[in-house]
């Protein structure tokens, strides 16, 4: 892990590795920018939500500033890293002067190379509005870190890292059987209406991500 990243003091440090594995996919030249540029900060702090105020220091002026908020570790990882790089982008296209909307922001992430990252957030996107998706994570928050572990662990760090369409068929496959046999969805969930299903993602995958989610903040929350 790049030593520079000790700079950012008033960053959660659980964000290191994700920065880290951000910033070495930048061009050299973006990424050395940022580490170097004393004037840039992140901040992410877990208590902001629940004081009334609070005093920061900084070791030099800041001229531009990235929040990163703390829930976003429950993301998965693939679309947290995402959503990293997405503000990194903000901050270069500021700093050039140019516009931070969002086609310019996704112009220079697909120059960047995270064609499959973005893909990755709106498939997120999508599954989070399905009502399967809900009954999965639902399903999940009723049952024991113990449980979940038992059953779903072993697919837990493919998921998390590449996503569930990035998966073997096969290991989708023992997922949904998963999903069935437990009775995860509602016993008309299979028969719900076209108008409340998500194009092109079956409702037992939408549960799969509901529950891999849950799976995720029971395993952040320890």
């Amino acid at each position: 892990m790049d030593e520079r990243l000790a700079r950012f003091k008033n960053c959660d440090e659980r964000f290191h590795a994700y920065l880290d594995k951000v910033l070495t996919r930048l061009p050299e030249d973006i990424r050395e920018a940022i580490l170097n540029n004393e004037g840039f900060q992140i901040l992410a702090d877990s208590e902001l939500p629940n004081v009334c105020g609070r005093f920061l220091s900084f070791d030099h002026p800041v001229e531009y500033l990235v929040y990163l908020n703390p829930k976003s570790l429950m993301q998965p990882d693939n679309r947290l890293s995402c959503s990293i790089a997405w503000e990194l982008a903000e901050y270069v296209l500021g700093r050039e002067g140019k516009a931070a909307d969002d086609a310019s922001v996704v112009e220079l992430l697909n120059q960047w190379g995270f064609e499959q990252d973005l893909d990755a957030v709106r498939y997120c996107d999508a599954v989070s509005k399905s009502p399967a998706f809900k009954s999965g994570y639902e399903w999940a928050r009723k049952q024991s870190k113990d449980y979940l572990l038992l059953h779903f662990d072993l697919f837990f760090d493919e998921w998390n890292e590449k996503g569930l369409r990035m998966m073997s068929q096969e290991r989708i496959e023992t997922l949904r059987d998963k999903t069935v046999h437990s009775k995860v969805l509602p016993g008309g969930e299979a028969r719900v209406s076209q108008q409340q299903a998500v194009e092109g993602i079956s409702h037992e995958e939408a549960a799969i991500e509901g529950i891999m989610a849950a799976l995720k903040e029971a395993k952040l929350q320890g």
